[in-house]
């Protein structure tokens, strides 16, 4: 005698031809219910959130054993869209996006606007100490303010020229040095006048000067103020492009920050007002400058550049080709 397996839901017997009579097998007419952690079956109210306990539960119904194996419905292969092709979801309508249009570069010589200005509480503070600072200064360099003559110990003006007025002939010694200024992006750090990058600070501060000079030696009215270097960086999120200008007590009433849709140009004056850094950049994207602006803090200044469009820019200033 022939051995058959019941396709019945819940059963799975083997039985016989002769054995397949009313009753004989006990089973879920309806279908299994997947629901918020429980599992059952739609012909009955038994439920339970153990998969095995579901198993076990016992048919609801009792006929013969069925031995016909229900069909595999194949699922039907979804043919990718193609471009500009309407898919009917319900009563919606959804389509792919035509691509956006570049927006054409707009030529360099549009008139230049100031842009929108905002001043931190950090920067007022440090505004008023370092105007009391002067005033202290200028109280103790009364009794030298005529001296002019060069003090043992004068540091060399230069940048990365560590050497120190001693006697006359230090004026014959190499004076070593950067003309340009240091720079700090997207973690590398290098001088304007030889483009030696790295990105180990202290690999930075070692690198020697790359031109030769004659020492200019610090007067003692020089001393306290120093010539400062200026450094800037940038970065930029979906919407905008971010220069950070890291000058320190800014006046702002003698900064100027101008810019058209390819063009920045800015002039930072810091330590007090007493000197300046001048930034002229030629942008790489299109900027709308209505809707950037500046924040003059205590120790940078931030330029915040509205993209007129929303793509990442691979570098911030632009190269023409030829």
């Amino acid at each position: 005698m022939t051995t058959l397996t019941c396709y019945n839901q819940g059963c799975g017997e083997k039985f016989t031809e002769e054995e397949n009579k009313d009753g004989i097998c006990q089973h879920h007419p309806g279908g299994p219910v997947f629901h918020d952690a429980y599992k059952g079956w739609s012909c009955c109210k038994k439920r339970s959130t153990d998969f095995t306990e579901f198993l076990n539960i016992a048919g609801c119904t009792k006929a013969k054993h069925n031995p016909i194996k229900p069909v595999q419905v194949e699922k039907k292969k979804e043919k990718p869209l193609d471009v500009g092709e309407v898919v009917e979801d319900g009563p919606k309508l959804m389509k792919q996006k035509p691509p956006v249009a570049k927006v054409e570069r707009p030529s360099d010589e549009i008139p230049k606007m100031k842009l929108k200005s905002t001043i931190a509480g950090s920067l007022k503070t440090a505004l008023q100490k370092y105007k009391e600072k002067v005033e202290l200064e200028k109280l103790s360099l009364n009794a030298n303010e005529n001296d002019n003559s060069i003090q043992v110990g004068a540091p060399c003006k230069h940048n990365s020229c560590d050497t120190k007025f001693v006697t006359e002939d230090s004026d014959n010694s190499a004076c070593v040095h950067h003309p340009g200024y240091p720079v700090f992006h997207e973690g590398y750090k290098f001088w304007t006048c030889c483009n030696k990058r790295t990105s180990d600070f202290n690999e930075f501060l070692k690198q020697g000067g790359c031109e030769n000079g004659k020492h200019e030696w610090m007067k003692p009215s020089e001393v306290a103020e120093k010539k400062s270097t200026c450094r800037y960086d940038w970065h930029q999120t979906g919407n905008n492009v971010l220069i950070s200008v890291y000058a320190k007590t800014c006046d702002p009433d003698k900064c100027l920050v101008e810019a058209n849709p390819t063009n920045l140009h800015a002039i930072i004056a810091f330590n007090g007002g007493s000197n300046t850094f001048e930034l002229d950049l030629n942008l790489n994207g299109v900027i709308d400058p209505g809707a950037s602006s500046v924040e003059y803090m205590g120790t940078k200044v931030e330029i915040k550049m509205k993209k007129l469009e929303a793509f990442s820019w691979p570098k911030l200033e632009f190269t023409k080709t030829s």
